[in-house]
């Protein structure tokens, strides 16, 4: 059977070429104009292996791979980016974002089949089992959830996820995220073997990610069991002065400093008790869904089939559809002005002050997430009121003098930004802050 290659370029001409050049040697070739496509494709035609053009309209190609990275039914794909940007930094960015290779244009014809093969050979050796931590990979799970299903047993798929994962990776190293990955692999390990049940089943998709097959009865007292041991056992992977002050400080992917809490563990549930499944990744999807909706709540967190455990609000927690609300208290308008693409389509609100105002005047706008310019010097115990009352409050400081960071981590800005800066770099870190394109998919491009 030939090797299925999916293609996404934005570039008719292009797609047509690489189409041209694969099909010659006898690959079966699906094309898609854009990232939104690609995604939809890569889960719905099954291909081998994937070739991203990075430079699309909407979603390029580096954030369609970070969505098929965080999907269990694509997550094991190879990715090749098309790019025509080969400086090292470029190459990085792709790399992090999940690309197995890239390919620059202009290309050569030889190479890019050449390239192809060695991917899809070094796919087909992926071991059984992960090598970092020895469980049963991709094919392994998706082997057994399939069983189940045509033996038409009863049983519950756990999708289990970190978040600030990163964070802790780019602070500490690879090596040190690698033992935090062992870990809960050993807490699922450790759980299996008391059990003493052929019912329970678990595997690690790669990465960060991994998955628990067990009776529908007992999900949610093994999801709690390895909720309580985790967040118990991951704070002997932080520095004491850290662990101390509970949270790291790094920089997200717009490059502006940031702060990232524990590494916890969000868990995504499904079971096949109300309803049937036709295939794994119909059940993957589920669970995807789920792992999703888990991880809109703070801290360590369990949704299975859309029901949650008691669990605190994360502060950005998405209120149904209704606009989210953000205060700016500054002596000038620009950064209430530069917040105008986000107001325009009804994802945002915001309410500004020129003047500092009460704490309880801001307290009363129920706000989502408030930015002090501290041009205003009013605006420093302004932040620490709010912090105080407030703690989970997303917080960003302006500030016309750099120097002013070290002061506005201290009153526990979640971002600072340095004036004078471009709009669109505030309108980012509200809309990263704000998760707003995971609530809100934009369908104009803008932030």
């Amino acid at each position: 059977m030939a090797e299925r290659i999916l293609i996404a370029d934005d570039d008719a001409g292009l797609r047509q070429l690489l189409q041209d050049i694969l099909e010659e040697h006898e690959f079966d070739v699906i094309t898609v104009p854009s990232g939104e496509a690609l995604v939809r494709a890569a889960v719905s035609q099954q291909p081998d292996l994937l070739l991203i053009d990075v430079n699309m309209p909407l979603m390029d190609g580096l954030e369609a791979v970070r969505q098929l990275r965080n999907d269990t039914r694509t997550s094991h794909l190879p990715m090749l980016l098309l790019t025509a940007r080969t400086q090292s930094e470029e190459v990085v960015i792709g790399f992090e974002s999940g690309a197995d290779d890239y390919i620059p244009k202009p290309f050569d014809a030889d190479e890019l089949v050449a390239r192809i093969k060695a991917n899809l050979r070094r796919q087909a050796r992926v071991p059984i089992l992960n090598p970092l931590t020895q469980l049963p990979g991709n094919k392994a799970i998706a082997d057994e959830v399939e069983r189940r299903i045509k033996s038409h047993e009863q049983f519950g798929l756990l999708y289990f996820d970190f978040d600030n994962f990163k964070a802790l990776n780019d602070v500490y190293g690879p090596a040190r995220g690698d033992r935090v990955i062992k870990l809960l692999a050993n807490i699922l390990q450790d759980l299996h073997a008391a059990a003493q049940s052929d019912d329970i089943f678990v595997g690690h998709i790669g990465g960060d990610d991994f998955i628990a097959l067990t009776p529908p009865q007992t999900m949610e007292r093994l999801s709690n069991e390895v909720i309580a041991r985790f967040d118990r056992e991951v704070l002997a992977f932080y520095d004491p002065s850290d662990k101390q002050r509970g949270y790291l400080r790094g920089v997200d992917r717009f490059g502006m400093p940031r702060r990232f809490p524990i590494v916890s563990v969000s868990i995504g549930g499904v079971t096949n008790d109300n309803r049937a499944f036709s295939s794994y990744e119909e059940v993957a999807a589920m669970a995807t869904e789920m792992k999703s909706y888990a991880k809109k709540f703070a801290g360590s967190s369990l949704a299975i089939n859309g029901r949650t455990r008691d669990m605190p609000v994360a502060p950005d927690e998405d209120r149904r559809g209704q606009p989210l609300t953000i205060v700016v208290v500054s002596p000038e308008p620009l950064l209430h002005e530069a917040l105008q693409p986000l107001l325009s389509d009804g994802r945002c609100r915001s309410i500004a002050f020129t003047a500092v105002p009460r704490l309880q005047e801001i307290v009363d706008q129920l706000p989502d997430l408030v930015t002090l310019n501290v041009a205003d010097p009013g605006c420093w115990p302004m932040a620490v009121a709010l912090r105080e009352s407030r703690p989970a409050l997303p917080l960003v400081i302006a500030s016309p003098h750099s120097e002013d960071e070290r002061r506005a981590w201290a009153c526990g800005a979640y971002a600072f930004i340095a004036e004078p800066f471009p709009p669109e770099y505030y309108r980012a870190c509200v809309a990263q802050l704000l998760r707003l394109n995971e609530r809100f998919p934009p369908t104009d491009g803008s932030p």
